[in-house]
């Protein structure tokens, strides 16, 4: 007598999705990955700066393509917002000493000790001024922008890094190339070496984003404590450089 066929006995074999290919393709090739990973924002940003000329669009492409392909890339399960893991008070609190302290030092350098003449005409080549489009893009940033940076650095680079290194140094690389795409951006507005000096604190601010993430084990602290702190004086720091460059020149 033919056996009846038991489904349960015959498990259907799936096809593994890329991040377990990724998993299991040893440590050589997780390397080669995170690093292009890392890298491709420069591409992205300076594409759209120096090619296309257009902040907008460089938003854009650095959102879908430089965080938001590899976050598909990866394991967005364990990409959880939720819970935030620390008090809500303590990250507001955090997040406005940060703001102040960015706002401080912008009012005490004279705007970074910008030349104005060059970012006036750095803006101008970028589309850069204040309009509908700036705030519908200065409301992307403070709102969506750290889910998409948290996501990818943290969530991703970060986590990925971790399981081949630790902790420490894990969040040390993972930091220094966050921070290092934003010289890009900054050298194109800025002196040489303010865009430097930004830079560093950029990386200090991702070593920050990266521990409270290890802290928390979730996005949501990470990511408010990023739009409020970083993000949203950023906005205020760019719009009062448009106003002065605008105030200066004419």
């Amino acid at each position: 007598m033919e056996r009846e066929f038991d489904p349960q006995s015959h498990p259907v074999a799936t096809e593994p999705s890329v991040a377990e290919q990724v998993q299991s393709g040893g440590t050589g090739l997780r390397v080669t990955i995170l690093t292009i990973a890392m890298l491709m924002p420069w591409l992205w940003v300076g594409l759209g700066l120096v090619l296309i000329k257009d902040y907008r669009l460089t938003i854009l492409v650095y959102e879908l393509f430089g965080c938001g392909l590899m976050i598909l890339l990866s394991r967005p399960k364990q990409m959880a917002l939720l819970p935030m893991g620390v008090p809500l008070s303590r990250i507001l609190v955090s997040a406005a000493i940060v703001g102040i302290v960015i706002l401080g030092v912008f009012k005490g350098t004279s705007g970074f000790g910008m030349d104005w003449d060059y970012f006036y005409r750095q803006a101008q080549a970028t589309h850069l001024s204040v309009n509908g489009h700036f705030w519908f893009f200065a409301a992307f940033i403070v709102l969506l922008n750290p889910l998409f940076e948290e996501a990818f650095w943290r969530g991703a680079v970060y986590r990925e890094w971790k399981e081949l290194i630790g902790v420490w140094p894990a969040n040390l690389i993972s930091s220094f190339f966050f921070g290092a795409w934003h010289w890009v951006v900054l050298q194109h507005y800025c002196q040489p070496m303010w865009a430097l000096f930004l830079t560093f604190w950029v990386m200090v601010g991702g070593i920050i984003f990266a521990y409270t993430y290890e802290k928390t084990g979730t996005l949501g602290a990470p990511a408010l404590l990023h739009g409020l702190g970083a993000d949203l004086p950023m906005v205020f720091v760019v719009y009062d450089c448009i106003q002065a460059s605008q105030g200066v020149l004419h």
